[in-house]
């Protein structure tokens, strides 16, 4: 670990000592002595007072040090598990506007990815961006067909500062590990190997242009739902061009209504639609705030920016189908077990998982259930009782209790999990139904026909082993450097217990012939059972311990 610190500090020395210098100027000392970086930066001043609050604090330093960082607080915001609410609202303001590329730049970049001027590609460009993310710029713009997109378009010359920033925080993140047990418990290698997989995707348009693909081929049939089209031939790494869906983001219901939407519709479609993401095509939008969502004419719901994904395995969402289950039922058993799949440290202790189960249901309380109350209650409770929730989870977590606030917004009245009943009861019944025990059956006995087929060679190869004596088995033992230890010092006491043995009964015999006496007892034979004596309690005292 000490030649990866040497290296990791050698080779990107100048942007880790800009980082420093950003956490000091924003009083973030306790910070760095909190994970163990005092030493990286001498002579650290003392804390002074300040003002903002330590999240806020956070929350401009992660600002001020780019999009690597943005993006780290933005996944650290969604970890209501990990972090308390202070946190992670504060956290959360990291989705707003940051600082502007100057157009020029940004025309080269757009130049360099088109091959031509934008004004002779388009037949209208609008130089001022509609907005600014971290990582990227958006524009309006007309095709020649008269079509009116919307340009995603990369700000240059980050990818050095990225891939050093990336460097960087994966050694930080094996380096706490190692050192802090109270800190491992946040899992920071693989926190760091999520923000690694989203910032490589949103470094590359192509991934978000895809799952823009996708989604829209998912919901091809359904008119209410809109998902923006995709103009390849446009497109590149650096550049996305997609349709440009006039409508009202949803900020509240009154706005709404007064713009002529029917607000309950919105959020029953809304709703609807966002499940159909999670449950049935298993491929969802991971971010779906206001400003992701538009209400179009006609109470139709468009989904826009899919550059954050998250992907569902058949396991994970029959899961997810048993925890809304119990949920709706209030079924300590049922949470249990569910808890029990998603526990990711081991074997979890029962008792605990029950008094997390029953202090989860006394905090949700009676009455309707708050699908967005109850998820960021269940984030809580994996927090306040150490449970290891897998990362997935809780990315989908946070979509769901985002797009519940936001259908909250639309409809105040909104009952979410009302809604989605005859939703879910379909999915549990697809699930059991004849059709799909049908094909779990095809598939566990096309399972057991290909162990069965394999089970003669894998005997025979078995039997030719022992007979050869060539059967080895690979064993993972825990601290086996101590058990390693443990056995050098039993067999140097074996051996000088058997050293000492053979002398004794070598010497033994001449020893008991001595005449020698002292008040007429045999001096030797004393001496002989006075060590036998003791060495008989030496063994019983090793032995007891």
């Amino acid at each position: 670990m000490l030649l990866k610190t040497v290296y990791a500090t050698a080779r990107d020395r100048v942007r880790l000592r800009i980082i420093g210098r950003v956490l000091l100027n924003y009083g973030l000392q306790d910070l760095i002595r909190v994970l163990g970086l005092g030493a990286l930066f001498r002579r650290l001043p003392a804390t002074q007072a300040q003002t903002d609050s330590q999240p806020q604090r956070l929350r401009q330093a992660l600002e001020a040090l780019g999009p690597t960082f943005i993006k780290l607080g933005q996944i650290l915001a969604t970890r209501a598990d990990l972090l308390d609410e202070s946190w992670t609202r504060e956290l959360e303001k990291l989705h707003s506007d940051v600082a502007q590329v100057p157009w020029e730049t940004v025309r080269q970049q757009l130049i360099a990815a088109l091959g031509d001027e934008p004004e002779n590609v388009f037949h209208h460009f609008d130089p001022a961006p509609l907005g600014c993310a971290s990582m990227a710029q958006v524009y309006r713009a007309q095709l020649h067909s008269g079509e009116e997109v919307v340009i995603k378009v990369l700000k240059p010359g980050q990818e050095k500062t990225i891939a050093a920033d990336l460097r960087l925080l994966a050694w930080l993140a094996e380096f706490i590990e190692q050192q802090s047990p109270a800190l491992a418990h946040f899992r920071p290698t693989q926190l760091i190997r999520q923000l690694t997989t989203a910032l490589n995707q949103e470094l590359d348009l192509r991934h978000e242009a895809a799952n823009t693909q996708k989604v829209g081929e998912n919901f091809r049939n359904r008119p209410d739902i809109r998902i923006p089209r995709i103009w390849p031939q446009y497109s590149s790494q650096t550049l996305l061009v997609q349709e440009y869906l006039p409508g009202t983001a949803p900020r509240d219901h009154r706005q709404l209504a007064d713009a002529g939407f029917d607000g309950p519709e919105l959020a029953r479609r809304g709703a609807l639609g966002f499940m159909q993401m999670v449950f049935t095509d298993r491929l969802y939008h991971a971010d779906p705030h206001a400003g992701n969502l538009m209400a179009l004419e006609g109470n139709r719901v468009a989904f826009i920016d899919f550059g954050m994904v998250g992907h569902l395995s058949i396991s994970r969402r029959n899961q997810l189908l048993l925890m809304m289950q119990a949920l709706s039922r209030r079924e300590t058993e049922g949470l249990v077990g569910v808890l029990i799949k998603w526990n990711e440290d081991g074997v979890p202790d029962v008792s605990t998982l029950e008094m997390a189960a029953q202090d989860f249901l006394g905090r949700v309380g009676p009455g309707t259930l708050q699908l967005g109350h109850a998820l960021l209650t269940m984030l809580t409770i994996a927090r306040d009782y150490r449970l290891a929730l897998p990362a997935d989870l809780v990315l989908l977590f946070k979509a769901l209790i985002t797009a519940d606030g936001v259908l909250r917004r639309i409809d105040p009245a909104f009952d979410i999990i009302g809604t989605l009943s005859p939703f879910l009861r379909r999915s549990v019944l697809q699930r059991h139904g004849l059709n799909a025990s049908r094909q779990r059956a095809v598939r566990f006995g096309s399972e057991l026909i290909e162990a069965g087929e394999e089970l003669p060679q894998t005997l025979t190869l078995l039997l030719r082993r022992l007979q050869h004596g060539k059967l080895h088995a690979d064993l993972d033992v825990k601290n086996l450097s101590e058990l390693g230890r443990s056995l050098e010092r039993s067999a140097s006491l074996l051996a000088i217990a058997i050293v000492t043995a053979a002398f004794a009964l070598g010497l033994a015999p001449w020893l008991l012939e001595q005449p020698l006496r002292v008040f007429g007892i045999p001096v030797f034979p004393l001496i002989c059972l006075s060590i036998v004596t003791g060495g008989i309690i030496m063994l019983l005292w090793r032995l007891r311990r």
